[in-house]
């Protein structure tokens, strides 16, 4: 072989070499995976509660068009269609048909830098009208600092936070990333 034809060989083998040593830092896998996809690691929060409800647009459509609303009702209706966010709110959730899921311990890295540790970087504006179908509750030391109501169809999400800053969940693909984590079962 000619000398040309072995450096070509060895710079390829470089380039490989270099490429899965890169990817054997993310989990040997291309997958996104996170380094913070355990449950070791210092996040925002130690629990994290998911409240959902099945509710679809023609039950919520009967519940508006209703002539006298219960007050359950009137609050569940609220809590779909309000870009407001209250703590108040999770006392009475299960009362209306939302299921309360205590999210694994596993999910907490990715969960932690969707919301709290990248940067956003689409703002996406919907005009569709949101029905806040998904909760999340996060809490350290057994305390409530934060609350996201979440809509996939529309891909909105409002926050609150008390001493902790949701910059980064809002892009399409984090919406993509969250679904499947908070539909497991």
């Amino acid at each position: 072989m000619k000398r040309g034809t072995f450096i070509s060989v060895g710079i390829f083998a470089m380039i490989i070499s270099i490429c899965s040593q890169g990817c054997a830092g993310n989990g040997g896998s291309r997958e996104g995976k996170t380094p913070n996809n355990t449950t070791s690691g210092s996040f925002q929060f130690d629990s994290l509660v998911h409240y959902s409800t099945m509710i679809d647009l023609n039950q919520i459509g009967e519940l508006q068009d209703k002539k006298i609303q219960s007050e359950q009702d009137v609050f569940l209706l609220s809590v779909l269609g309000d870009n407001q966010v209250d703590t108040v709110i999770l006392k009475r959730l299960e009362d209306v048909d939302y299921t309360k899921t205590l999210i694994n311990g596993r999910h907490y890295g990715v969960i932690d830098l969707l919301f709290f540790r990248k940067a956003r970087q689409e703002d996406i504006d919907s005009s569709c009208i949101h029905e806040f179908r998904d909760i999340l509750v996060f809490y350290k030391n057994k305390k409530c600092i934060g609350l996201a109501k979440i809509c996939f169809d529309c891909k909105a999400m409002v926050p609150w936070g008390q001493g902790v800053q949701f910059k980064g969940f809002g892009d399409w693909s984090d919406y993509d990333k969250l679904h499947p984590i908070l539909r497991e079962k």
